[in-house]
């Protein structure tokens, strides 16, 4: 039987050769360098734990699939039904945000149907599209968290989610006469903790 860092090894160039990566672009999904992961696929060194759970996490398998020993492909192949791609998770978070768009256009068309072409200078139901844009950030920070555990855009989404609310909701009240401009304010520290937060979590 092989020793654990070769079965690491092995299990992880498989991983990602399925997956159509390259080790630079593969690196750059956790901030390492493609040195680092050729080292990880020559078994010279051993990624840690939870740098392994997370690796397992974006293919889409266990832990204990990384570190057990594959003795043919059929063993390979079982596991293919569970292994998603990255291209299949970017067509999945797209179609989640295509349906907030969807629903964002129901939403005027329904509104603009009942107020009728005389009241349309009344018509505010194109606020649905604007708060389809912070709903969109939002589904692809909980996306990218979930799938890319690690990656940097998490908290770019989040942060363009955090403006894009605000933004949101200045815009509905400054229409309704009301210029609420230090709700802005508030997107300062929320920015600030999430950079701090991001710098944290890089040392670690």
């Amino acid at each position: 039987m092989e020793k654990l860092d070769q079965i690491i090894a092995t299990n992880l160039t498989y991983l990602r050769r399925r997956a159509k990566l390259t080790q630079l672009e593969f690196g750059e999904k956790f901030n390492y360098s493609d040195k680092t992961v050729s080292k990880w696929e020559m078994g010279t060194v051993i990624p840690s734990v939870e740098t392994l759970k997370q690796i397992a996490d974006f293919y889409g398998v266990s832990l204990d699939y990384i570190c057990t020993q594959h003795k043919s492909s059929k063993d390979y192949e079982s596991e293919k039904g569970k292994v998603v791609k990255p291209q299949e998770k970017m067509i999945f978070m797209a179609l989640f945000v295509s349906v907030i768009w969807f629903i964002a256009a129901v939403v005027y068309a329904v509104g603009y149907m009942r107020l009728g072409t005389a009241d349309s200078s009344t018509n505010r139901w194109w606020v649905s599209f604007v708060y389809a844009v912070p709903a969109s950030f939002l589904v692809l920070t909980y996306f990218v968290t979930r799938y890319f555990k690690g990656s940097k855009w998490s908290y770019i989404f989040f942060s363009a989610f955090i403006w894009t609310i605000l933004a949101s909701i200045y815009v509905n009240l400054l229409f309704q006469g009301q210029n609420y401009w230090f709700l802005f304010l508030i997107g300062v520290p929320a920015q600030a903790s999430i950079i701090l937060l991001r710098k944290l979590r890089k040392n670690n």
